[in-house]
Order: C-alpha cells, then structure tokens, then sequence
C-alpha cells in the first residue's frame, strides 16, 4: 500500500499532538471551513454529539485554526484556502470540573478553567476574586482580550452540559445549575466583542441561557451538512483505514473476495448506524470504536460502551425496564429532541419523550427513519444493542452470580471442562425471576453473553459471520468455544449446525483447540435441556 500506517490514537483530543507526532488524521477541516467562512449567519454554533465522538478534537482544531496556526494543516482541506487570521481564543473544558462539591466547583471554573487563559495573554493581574460570580470571570476575559487586541474574540466551549450531567445525583445540581446559567448568560451581551463562538455537549438542556436567552445560536447538530463533522463516514473508513483492514487480509491470509467482503460489512454493522440529520443519508461509524479495533488486531467487541457506561443510562435501565423490552422500532415527535431536562430522567413517572431523548443524544438509540413526522428510533448497530440488552438483563431483572461461580467458570472455559460449565450456567437459569421474558431464543442468547462478557476473556462475539453462515457465540481465550444455542428443538441439532457450516474452520489454521458446542434449552423448564460437544484438537 502507498499509505504507511500511521499510529491510530483514540483519546487524544490535541490536533498539534496528533499532527506533529505523525498520527493518523482524518481530515474533517473542510466542514469546519465552512463552518467558520459562513458570514451570512450570526457564528455562534451548538453541537450536540455523543461521548468520545471527536468533539473535543472538533474545538482544539479550531483553536489552532483561530490561533494562526497554519503550518499545521499542511495537506489538509483548509490549508490553503482560509487566511488564518490570528484572533485572542478562550477554549473552556468544562469536563476537567469537580461537582461533587459547590466550592470546588467555583475554585476549578475559576483557577483550572479561566485563569489559564488569563494567564496565557497575560492579563491575570485584573482577573475578579473568588468570591466574584462566575459571570464576571468570563465576561472579563472576553472584555480584556478584546480591548486588549483591538479585534473580537473566539470562544470554545467543550462540553458545556459535563457539569450539570455530573451533578445530576448530587445535592448541589440546582445550585451548579444557577451558576452555570448565569455563567452562559454572559455570551448574548457580549456577542458584539465575538467573532466566533462554537458550544459542545451531549445534550441540550431545557432552561439553560444558551438555549433560552441566546435566540441567534444557530444548532447544528442535525444538519445535514455537519452530519459527519464527527465521527467517520463509509467513504472515510474505506480511504483511512485502507492500509489497516489490507493488514488484516495478509496476516490472516484472507484471499476470498466474499470473505473479505464479510469482513468490512462486519465492522460495519458493528460500529456504524449512527445517524444525527434528517435527511437519514449519513450513517457514521464511532471513532473510538473503529481507532481501538484496528489498534486491537480486528476483534469485534464492544469499545466505546466499555469506555464507561454513563450512570444516567444504567439508572435509567434499572429503574424503568418497560422502555426496553420491546425488540420493535421506536417513535418519537420529531420536535422532541430540541431540548430535555435531564433532571427527570430520576423521576418515578419519567416519560418515554424523556428517556428515548436522552438515549438518542446520549447515542444510545439513533434515527432510523421518519414516519408521519416522527422520528423512528433503534440502536445504531450491534456493539449497542449487545451492551443494551446485557445492561437491561443484569440491572433490571437482578442477574445474580456469586463470585465463586465466576472463578468457576472462568477456570473452566480455561481448561476445558464443559460439563462443569454446563452445571453452571444451570445454577443461573435457575436464579432468574420466573417474570423475566425468555420466550424466543434471542432472550437466552443474551442471558448467556451477560454471563461470558463479565468473564474478561480475550474475546466474547454474538453472531460472528463465516463465509457460508453465522456462529451464535464464539470465545476466544486460552481455549476457544463455539457455541450454538436452540430453544425447545435439539443439542444434537445445534451441534449439527455447527458442522454442517464449518463454523470451526476460520481458527483451525491458528493452532488452538476448539470446542463445538451445541445447547438446547427448553421454555417450559426455562433452563439448560441437553447439550453435546465435540473437541477439534491442534
């Protein structure tokens, strides 16, 4: 391949670092170009995005852009069409703040947040006292720099909501949320001393003064023409990425074009779906997802939701199962998402407008379609839908496995010893409430990956594609297991699928020993029927 490849970082959001340090770039300067050229709009812009989907490399690229960095983007779309113009810029991270208490709180804002910058032009001897409102600190950054320079100022602010998010479960959330709304309330008065202002977040609150006082913020976060202004689109993965996925065909000598074929509609169907415009025509992939994968070797498994499953979601889960337990599409006004309080997500009659809002921003759920002015809604591919379903099945309807049958089975797996296994996974059928839904085999399915995720093996894939079929379970560890599982029907008809497609065949050439493993459940015991295994040695 002409493209060498370069190293792939997943959480540095430092665009000096990544360039200077030769790291891979996919280059999204063309959308902020047009962005920041666009002078038939007031420039004060809110994104909206999921965690970890780029938002803070979005506002550190600006910054070098607003700070006359041009040797930067060298070979990249903006290098040579924008002037590069040097302008004062105060970039905010509101995530580096503490909320667990009101006074760290204000200490952080003011010493850790805006001092810095203060401090960078030179002009922290002025700078108001602690015991001054957060709003005078901002506003006196933006006065100073701009008389200071004699032109506007630019402002970044990196997820704006981190704060109130945070907060949610503490005591003191109303009163971070009258200080961060005084604090915001300062860029509508001070729009005449801003050329550029761009807020991030991952949801747009309801009575926050960005949103209700400042009526000229222009939302972008379900334009089409930002739609891929984070994350990455087929066309970026396919051109980026070439070099990696062409790594993976020769180091496991993969020739077939119907293999390799199955191979890229995988990562897919993984990591893409995610859809933020209404036109429904871009589908991104999850950056952090599809940066660690390639880092990782290629193993499907679930990245992003393992970067940290937010609290407000497992609360959520835990608290209202109902919303989740239909396996169909879901609707919501269009109207709806255009702002939320979080605040009752807690409530005991929170509604399903709050909850679908919250996940759909939260990228949890994402649009599917548009019927009859209604957003359709489902999860955007499978890394989510797995992590959902295994986080409905272990909050909602109290999974319960002690820790010696933990270390149990995990000493099993590793040394083969299926029968032991099988008795396990029996104990557990049992514990489950005789009202948790198991009616189709996708119930069991889940209930079975919930046990074999918390197990940390190497490697844990539901619906693992072959060139002629598809394996219920593969685990990858010391030994691998092939798993398939029917309902009400025959072990000896699963491990015959298993067979007949030659679902063993892809580790075969690796040197391991694989267990085949075919398991039948009945609905009426609700629980482990039969089971037959066979052991293709190395």
């Amino acid at each position: 391949m002409e493209r060498n490849l370069k190293p792939i970082s997943t959480g540095n959001p430092n665009f000096r670092e990544i360039i200077e340090n030769g790291n891979l770039y996919i280059d999204k300067t063309k959308y902020i170009y047009n962005l920041i050229s666009n002078k038939s709009v007031d420039n004060i812009f809110f994104l909206s995005r999921p965690r970890r989907f780029g938002k803070s490399l979005t506002v550190d690229t600006l910054e070098q852009i607003f700070k006359g960095n041009k040797e930067l983007f060298k070979g990249l779309y903006t290098y040579d069409k924008y002037d590069f113009e040097e302008y004062p810029v105060i970039k905010l991270s509101m995530n580096i703040v503490p909320t667990y208490d009101l006074g760290e709180f204000l200490y952080s804002l003011r010493n850790d947040v805006l001092m810095p910058v203060a401090r960078e032009y030179g002009i922290e001897d002025g700078f108001p006292k602690e015991g001054a409102s957060p709003s005078s600190w901002l506003r006196y950054l933006i006065d100073r720099l701009s008389w200071k320079y004699g032109k506007k100022v630019v402002v970044l602010i990196d997820e704006f909501d981190y704060p109130l998010l945070d907060s949610l479960n503490n005591d003191i959330y109303n009163d971070i949320k009258v200080r961060i709304d005084s604090f915001y309330g300062v860029l509508k008065p001070s729009l005449d001393s801003i050329r550029f202002c761009f807020i991030t977040g991952i949801t747009r609150f309801q009575h926050v003064s960005i949103f209700s006082k400042l009526n000229n913020l222009i939302d972008i976060s379900s334009s089409p023409e930002y739609a891929a202004l984070c994350g990455y689109t087929d066309e970026e993965l396919d051109y980026y990425f070439a070099p990696y996925i062409q790594k993976y065909y020769e180091d496991n000598n993969i020739v077939e074009q119907e293999e390799r074929e199955e191979f890229r509609k995988s990562i897919k169907d993984y990591y893409d779906g995610y859809c933020f415009s209404d036109d429904l025509k871009t589908t991104i992939y999850n950056p952090v997802s599809v940066g660690v994968f390639f880092n990782g070797g290629c193993s499907f498994r679930n990245f992003w939701i393992n970067t940290g499953f937010q609290t407000i979601v497992n609360d959520v889960v835990k608290r209202h199962p109902e919303f989740f337990s239909s396996d169909s599409m879901i609707e919501i006004g269009r109207n709806s998402m255009a702002s939320l309080e979080v605040k009752n997500l807690q409530m005991d009659d929170v509604t399903a407008f709050d909850v679908y809002s919250y996940l759909v921003q939260a990228g949890y759920l994402t649009i599917k379609g548009i019927s009859g002015g209604r957003y359709v809604l489902g999860y955007p591919n499978l890394e989510v839908k797995d992590t959902m379903e295994t986080a409905l099945l272990s909050s909602s309807y109290g999974l319960g496995i002690y820790s010696d049958d933990f270390g149990e089975l995990r000493r099993c797996f590793s040394t083969g010893e299926t029968s032991k296994i099988i008795e396990t996974f029996h104990k557990f059928y049992v514990r489950f409430p005789y009202d948790m839904s198991l009616e189709k085999e996708r119930g069991y399915q889940i209930a079975f990956v919930a046990v074999l995720k918390a197990l940390s093996f190497d490697s844990v894939d539901v619906e693992e594609k072959t060139n002629i079929g598809r394996m219920d379970i593969s685990v990858k560890d010391d030994l691998y297991y092939i798993i398939e599982l029917k309902l009400d029907e025959s072990a000896e008809k699963a491990f015959k699928q298993i067979k007949e497609k030659r679902y063993y065949e892809k580790y075969e050439k690796k040197g391991n020993t694989i267990h085949l493993l075919g398991i039948n459940f009945s609905s009426k015991e609700r629980n482990i029927r039969d089971w037959k295994e066979e052991v293709v040695r190395k």
